[in-house]
């Protein structure tokens, strides 16, 4: 059982590291780039991915378009980004995603 916690720990501390990374890389100098709300988006998207059901769903475009809206929408408000900003923050973080996959070899949430 702790060795479960213990991964969605070190996942969900790198979710929001590269969180953190890809707003610091689109928008240097937020001052909303903190490591508490990257924690608090990075928990709140993880619910959201199953609660779309894009985990399950897959293979569905509604569960995929719910989920990205609702990601859109959390991280310009949480952020303060616009439309524009919150597509570059998503190229961004699945760049640094896959690096940090490639490189460390955990999954980010």
């Amino acid at each position: 059982m702790l060795a479960h916690v213990g991964a969605f720990l070190v996942r969900w501390a790198a979710s929001a590291l590269v969180l953190m990374l890809a707003v610091g890389w689109v928008t240097p100098g937020n001052p909303r780039n903190t490591f508490g709300t990257a924690l608090a988006v990075a928990f709140f998207l993880s619910a959201a991915w199953y609660l779309t059901l894009a985990k399950f769903l897959w293979f569905l475009l509604l569960p995929w378009l719910l989920y990205v809206i609702v990601w859109l929408a959390t991280v310009t408000f949480a952020y303060g980004l616009g439309f524009g900003h919150a597509l570059l923050l998503a190229i961004a973080m699945a760049i640094l995603s896959f690096l940090v996959s490639l490189v460390f070899g955990v999954r980010t949430l």
